[in-house]
């Protein structure tokens, strides 16, 4: 009787280090932001076209089958986008991604008027959310934040002056 308790503490000690292994070795990807482009515009809200590249930093392959991710802009919540691309994403590589996100008309607002308020200066973003993988992990999260340089307001170039007759 003594026996079973032994072979059950070994069995559930086991199982435990063969599940923390599973995940050990996979690092989140780092993910940014390649490009912005307006697809469609009404009154109500925007749908942008949204390149990210997905850098693999992991030893494995990175097979992506989907994903979601919030966008946030100077700490507001600006748009959220699904994708149902699939990639693969070699070990040490990257790839571009891209990914449809809808903004609301106060998503926008909110843009417009950081952007007066901040001329100069730079716009922060934050991107974030989780892929869906293959390989027995499920999903991967990731989180990556920015700043985008914004122009400076020039005033408008003046025409030399001119002296007329003097």
């Amino acid at each position: 009787m003594r026996f079973r308790p032994l072979v059950i503490g070994w069995f559930v000690l086991w199982a435990l280090a063969g599940c923390a292994g599973l995940g050990a070795h996979r690092e989140s990807p780092h993910v940014s932001v390649s490009a912005i482009r307006i697809v469609e515009a009404t009154l109500l809200e925007q749908v942008y076209a949204v390149t990210v590249r997905v850098q693999n930093r992991s030893e494995r392959e990175l097979s992506i089958r989907g994903g979601s991710f919030d966008l946030t802009l100077n700490g507001k919540d600006f748009g959220s986008g699904v994708t149902d691309q699939q990639v693969s994403v070699p070990p040490y590589s990257d790839a571009k991604v891209e990914v449809q996100m809808v903004s609301t008309v106060f998503g926008w607002v909110r843009l417009i008027q950081d952007l007066q308020a901040r001329q100069g200066q730079s716009l922060v973003y934050e991107i974030s959310g989780r892929f869906s993988v293959d390989g027995g992990l499920g999903a991967v999260s990731f989180r990556d934040v920015g700043e985008i340089e914004l122009p400076r307001a020039t005033p408008a170039d003046r025409l030399p002056e001119e002296n007329l007759g003097s």
